[in-house]
C-alpha cells in the first residue's frame, strides 16, 4: 500500500486522487457517462466490477490519514509512529465529532466558510457544499466488503454506495484533487487514441499508395463545408496533420478558436475537441508570447 509514515498530506491526496479516478471508471462503466451526475438509488446499490478493491483501500486509507493528519495532527499515528489502518482512522473521526442526528453522517466545517464571497455562496455553490460529510459506517462496511474479496475469504463486491462514499471525503481542503486527477487522466487517454488514429492512418496510406490517396484528395467533397446561408456553423478543408492533403474535415474548434477537430477524408485521422483544445492551448500561448 502507498501509505508511509512520513509521507506529506500533498502525496496522500494525490495519491488519492488517481486511485479515485480508477474507482470513478468502476462507478460508471458506460462510456461518456458523467461520471459526477446524480445517481438513483438503483445506481447507489449497483456493484462494481471485480479487482477494484484494493484500488478502494488504498483511496481510502490515503484520504483518511490525510483528513485525520489536517484536522487532529499526530492522531493518524498509532504509539510507534505508525500510520492507522482505514478502520482505525475513521474511529478517531467517529470519536472527534457528534453526528448529524438527521443523516448519522460525521460532518468536518468547511474551514475556508468564513471567507468565502458572498457571490461565491449565492451563485456558484449551495451553503455547506464544501463541508466534508464522512459516513463512517458505510465506508466501514467498504473495509469489510474489500476485505474478503482481497483476502479470499468472500464474494462481497463494492456497491455505487461505497464508491460515492470514498468520492465524498475529497471536499476536504486536505485533498481536492480528484478533478485535477481525472483531467490529468483523460488527457493520457486523448494522447493515447490521437497516437493510435494517427498510427492507423498512416498504415493505410501505406496500404493504398500515393497515387490512390493523391486521387482522394483531389475527388474529396467537404461534408462540412461552410456555406453562409445553408450551413453558417461549417468549415472549410483544413490541412491534415498525418497525410499533408487539404482534406481534413473540422467539425469544430478549440475553445481558443485556433485548433479544429474532426477526421480527414483521406487518410481517416481523427482528432478530438480534447486534443484540439490541447494544441489550441499551446499556439495561444504562443500568440500570446508572442505579443509581448
Amino acid at each position: 500500500m502507498q501509505l508511509a509514515n512520513d509521507l506529506p498530506n500533498d502525496r496522500r491526496a494525490e495519491y488519492f486522487g488517481q486511485c479515485a479516478v480508477k474507482m470513478l471508471k468502476a462507478l460508471r462503466q458506460e462510456d461518456g457517462a458523467d461520471p459526477f451526475s446524480e445517481v438513483t438509488s438503483a445506481d447507489l446499490s449497483a456493484e462494481t466490477d471485480p479487482g477494484h478493491e484494493g484500488i478502494y483501500d488504498q483511496a481510502l486509507s490515503n484520504a483518511l490519514a490525510a483528513i485525520v493528519a489536517a484536522e487532529w495532527p499526530g492522531e493518524e499515528l498509532d504509539s510507534e509512529d505508525r500510520v492507522h489502518f482505514a478502520r482505525k482512522l475513521l474511529k478517531v473521526i467517529a470519536k472527534k465529532i457528534v453526528p448529524d442526528p438527521a443523516t448519522g453522517l460525521y460532518v468536518i466545517p468547511d474551514r475556508d466558510a468564513a471567507v468565502r464571497s458572498r457571490w461565491e455562496k449565492e451563485n456558484l455553490l449551495p451553503e455547506g457544499f464544501w463541508d466534508t460529510r464522512v459516513n463512517v459506517d458505510l465506508l466501514t462496511d467498504a473495509i469489510n466488503v474489500s476485505g474478503k474479496a482481497r483476502h479470499g475469504s468472500g464474494t462481497g463486491r463494492l456497491q455505487h454506495r461505497h464508491v460515492h462514499a470514498l468520492l465524498d471525503l475529497d471536499h476536504h481542503p486536505a485533498l481536492r484533487t480528484l478533478l485535477a486527477a481525472k483531467s490529468d487522466h483523460d488527457d493520457e487517454l486523448a494522447q493515447s487514441e490521437d497516437t493510435r488514429s494517427a498510427g492507423q492512418a498512416q498504415a493505410l496510406l501505406a496500404l493504398i499508395g500515393d497515387e490512390e490517396a493523391t486521387r482522394r484528395a483531389e475527388t474529396a467533397e467537404n461534408p462540412n463545408e461552410y456555406d453562409p446561408r445553408d450551413n453558417p456553423e461549417g468549415h472549410d478543408f483544413d490541412e491534415c496533420p498525418v497525410c499533408g492533403y487539404e482534406t481534413f474535415c473540422v467539425q469544430g474548434l478549440d475553445m481558443w478558436g485556433r485548433v479544429g477537430f474532426g477526421q480527414c477524408v483521406v487518410c481517416s485521422y481523427r482528432r478530438s475537441p480534447r486534443i484540439a483544445d490541447q494544441k489550441g492551448f499551446g499556439n495561444h500561448v504562443a500568440w500570446m508570447m508572442g505579443k509581448d
